[in-house]
């Protein structure tokens, strides 16, 4: 699945529940919904409705709604809590409630001092569930490549279908889970996540701290799998990597904004926001140093480009093209973005 269609706006079917201080969100499209903003995954953004989750690309926002999710990041802290004394709805649904295998038993799972995930997994199987048995050694080498990704940003929840306890550790036995699985007598009394399994098993469901489903094994009424929900994952963890250029572009507008922002009265110059050149492109040339004069918009984008010293007409057009590509932070003057001409020394 590639990212950019990951990041379309997209609905996940759920259960009934409230939305309270429910706003009306657009984007640049002129699409409308009403929602609360529930959080920002890197250029994904995630809302609450009545009846469903909707996932937005940040980029897809209009000026308004954009600066609400600036407010809200603002908001937060920069620092997570721990997971051990953390304050949000999954955190206490789950506290106490956690066991994790060691020397073939089921002990108590105490998290330490590591933050509070991100994202939760809660993966929905049993020993009796043959596609369950098959399953498991994908999900198991999935989750060991996405930890090494993403560490502690996210965590999985195992929530056993298990017809008693004996099944269930000894299907926790028999896949060695590296992940904390709820306890048995605490199945049946965790609403919060229980009420996105689906009706049959192996389901995996992405949840929010706020246990609000990101990525779900059902569309409605049809059975996509726990495959596709690890493959959006993988993608998201992917995403969010802030130094990809796919991520940088699909944040520029919000970045431009807090940019504009911190400038809280001040004059602020240019900052460079993502530039790149293919040097594969320019390897035969014998001028390794060259000098861009950039026409830059109030939005920190490129509406004009020259380099100097003169290059053949092949390759400066293919420098102007680059430079069309290129993105900054803009010039503020008393709060306000400006269009500015800069010139940019570039090593080849």
């Amino acid at each position: 699945m590639r990212i950019r269609s990951l990041l379309a706006g997209l609905l996940v079917s759920g259960s009934l529940f409230a939305v309270a201080g429910a706003e009306e969100w657009r984007t640049l499209q002129g699409d409308r919904w009403e929602g609360t903003l529930s959080g920002v995954y890197g250029p994904l953004a995630i809302f609450v409705e009545k009846t469903a989750t909707r996932q937005v690309s940040v980029e897809m926002l209009d000026d308004a709604a954009l600066g609400r999710v600036a407010d809200f990041l603002a908001g937060q802290s920069a620092a997570a809590s721990p997971w051990s004394s953390a304050n949000s709805k999954m955190a206490k649904a789950l506290r106490g409630r956690l066991q994790v295998l060691s020397d073939q038993k089921l002990v108590a799972f105490n998290p330490g001092a590591r933050p509070e995930p991100e994202i939760y997994l809660a993966y929905f199987g049993a020993l009796w569930c043959g596609p369950c048995r098959r399953f498991s050694p994908e999900l198991v080498q999935a989750y060991r490549q996405l930890k090494a990704e993403a560490g502690d940003q996210f965590e999985l929840v195992f929530m056993s279908s298990d017809r008693d306890s004996g099944e269930q550790l000894s299907y926790v036995r028999e896949v060695a889970m590296p992940w904390p699985v709820l306890k048995f007598s605490a199945v049946g009394s965790t609403p919060l996540i229980e009420r996105w399994a689906g009706r049959g098993i192996p389901s995996l469901v992405a949840l929010t701290r706020e246990g609000e489903v990101i990525f779900h094994s059902y569309r409605g009424s049809e059975y996509l799998g726990p495959a596709h929900v690890l493959a959006q994952f993988a993608q998201l963890v992917l995403a969010r990597k802030g130094e990809s250029a796919s991520v940088k572009r699909g944040l520029h507008r919000l970045a431009v904004l807090q940019h504009v922002r911190a400038a809280a009265g001040r004059d602020l110059g240019v900052k460079p926001y993502l530039i790149g050149l293919d040097r594969t492109r320019y390897q035969t040339l014998e001028v390794k140093q060259l000098t861009a004069t950039l026409d830059l918009d109030a939005e920190g984008k490129v509406s004009d480009a020259s380099f100097e010293p003169k290059q053949s007409v092949v390759v400066d057009f293919q420098l102007v093209r680059d430079a069309g590509t290129w993105l900054f932070l803009p010039a503020v003057e008393q709060g306000v973005a400006k269009a500015r001409r800069v010139t940019l020394p570039l090593q080849l």
